[in-house]
């Protein structure tokens, strides 16, 4: 299994550090998510797509919608992990914060991209398309975001020992259309503490198979609809030119992942957090 291509934090050029550290600050995350590093890839794609819904960012809009869509999204129950198995895996008081920060983040990152790819792909799939009217949101819930800490870079799949690359694997394959090679960064992160990560695979992959998370992720899309259809309007109304891609259909086809993957991962991550004594 090869590592998904993306720029790391650590290895972006100073244009690119600029709208990772935007992405972070704007959305109160600890990371940028892999598909914003997957677009610095190809040259001038990331800046593109900045312009298309950097503005999304602004009062916490897209945040506060997505959480609130979350909230509205019954959870998956997870098996409950407790303390001194946590303790068992290597999670001392500093890393149990660490958690609490990363997981924290994911699920505030990954409804809010949801939202954001889809606009994203739209403008690739269909550069001619007119904007559409979309009748008006609710306001969100008021809430207070708790800032989250910035990440350590997460593990590499081919550093992960054998068998944590076979389990990683299989979490990836849980979910629908996954691109070969791709695996959540969600998951490389928390193979920070492998022990942990091989206690929760178990149970992840039994609420995939008996449909509690796919059932869960298909109420999280539809209550997404609304704020999607508003980030394609406003996206479309800036009359980009077209993304500098020189195969448009295959970065489609990676983002059709990405709108599988990033639900599914909203799921799993909210289903972790709770599954978890991190206070």
């Amino acid at each position: 299994m090869n590592d998904f291509p993306e720029v790391a934090v650590a290895d972006a050029n100073a244009e690119t550090a600029a709208i990772f550290d935007r992405i972070m600050t704007c959305s109160g995350t600890g990371t940028p998510a892999l598909i914003f590093r997957h677009f610095a890839v190809f040259p001038g794609l990331l800046d593109w797509a900045w312009r298309a819904i950097g503005d999304e960012f602004d009062g916490g809009r897209i945040v506060l919608h997505a959480l609130d869509a979350v909230a509205r999204t019954p959870r998956v129950a997870l098996p409950r992990v407790e303390h001194p198995a946590l303790v068992a895996a290597g999670l001392d008081g500093p890393d149990r914060a660490l958690l609490a920060g990363m997981l924290r983040s994911y699920n505030r990152m990954n409804p809010m991209n949801h939202g954001l790819i889809a606009a994203i792909r739209d403008l690739i799939a269909r550069p001619q398309a007119e904007a559409e009217a979309v009748a008006p949101l609710p306001p969100p819930s008021r809430r207070t975001l708790e800032p989250c800490p910035k990440l350590p870079p997460p593990v590499k799949v081919r550093d992960m020992p054998a068998d944590l690359q076979q389990t990683v694997a299989a979490l990836g394959a849980a979910i629908p259309d996954a691109h070969t090679g791709m695996v959540p960064t969600l998951y490389r992160h928390l193979a920070l503490w492998p022990d942990l990560l091989r206690l929760l695979a178990p149970g992840i992959l039994e609420a995939v198979r008996i449909g509690e998370v796919p059932a869960r992720t298909h109420a999280l899309e539809r209550e997404m609809t609304p704020l999607v259809q508003h980030v394609i309007a406003r996206a479309r109304a800036k009359g980009l030119p077209p993304a500098p891609l020189a195969d448009p259909e295959a970065m489609t086809r990676t983002l059709d992942t990405f709108l599988f993957a990033i639900p599914h991962m909203t799921v799993v991550g909210t289903a972790i957090e709770a599954s978890l004594p991190l206070q």
